[in-house]
């Protein structure tokens, strides 16, 4: 079973691992910048292939798409 909680959330949503041929992790990172802007940016974090028992945390956001489910976490 593979665990996803949410940014600020306690309770962590389930997916069943049979579903899921590999997990692709990314990192999202906001800074402030000059004058009050934010700058964006996304560092990819590798694959995990045939996850098993798994648990992500600070998730802002997945989706599932052939059989990879693509997490973007932020720190």
């Amino acid at each position: 079973m593979i665990r996803i909680q949410k940014r600020y959330q306690d309770e962590a949503e389930e997916i069943n691992e049979e579903d899921i041929d590999r997990v692709k992790m990314n990192l999202t990172i906001t800074r402030k910048v000059c004058c009050g802007g934010r700058e964006k940016k996304d560092y990819d974090l590798g694959w995990v292939e045939n996850p098993t028992d798994m648990k992500i945390t600070t998730v802002k956001e997945y989706v599932i798409k052939d059989r990879v489910l693509e997490v973007w976490i932020e720190p």
